[in-house]
């Protein structure tokens, strides 16, 4: 797949997310192998990457490579990391991880209601922004 405008692939990232909520559900260890029908917060957005054809680095590679934004530039397809209700730092590098939709949403795998979810960004970042970080166009738009 050769996409050539990032805003393509952020709507394709948006839509096949939507495409899972109410079907999917939530298992803490899932695997990318059992995408879609199992997700973990970190497995959903590294599935809808990978069905783009960008495999994102393990959890802790992401967060410290993918850019920086500051939280009121949030654009589509931005992942956006909180606190675990359970978070610890020693145990986990970033708590949970959503991707925004671009209409101050975000979609995200969730225990909580045992799947994926589209609920208002202020609601999920009511807990503490950890930080968002932007996958760079280089990575998707391709000739």
């Amino acid at each position: 797949m050769h996409v050539v405008g990032g805003s393509m692939v952020k709507e394709l990232l948006i839509e096949r997310a939507r495409a899972c909520i109410g079907v999917s559900t939530y298992r803490r260890s899932a695997t990318l192998a059992e995408a879609p029908k199992v997700f973990n917060c970190f497995r959903f957005t590294q599935w809808l990457w990978s069905s783009v054809e960008i495999q994102l680095p393990d959890h802790q590679l992401l967060y410290s490579r993918a850019v920086p934004v500051p939280f009121g530039d949030i654009d589509t397809a931005d992942l956006v990391f909180v606190p675990r209700l359970e978070y610890s730092v020693a145990e986990d590098d970033f708590g949970h991880v959503g991707i925004a939709t671009g209409m101050s949403t975000i979609i995200h795998a969730t225990k909580w209601k045992n799947g994926v979810i589209e609920e208002p960004l202020s609601e999920f970042a009511n807990r503490g922004c950890l930080g968002v970080r932007r996958i760079p166009e280089q990575y998707y738009c391709r000739p």
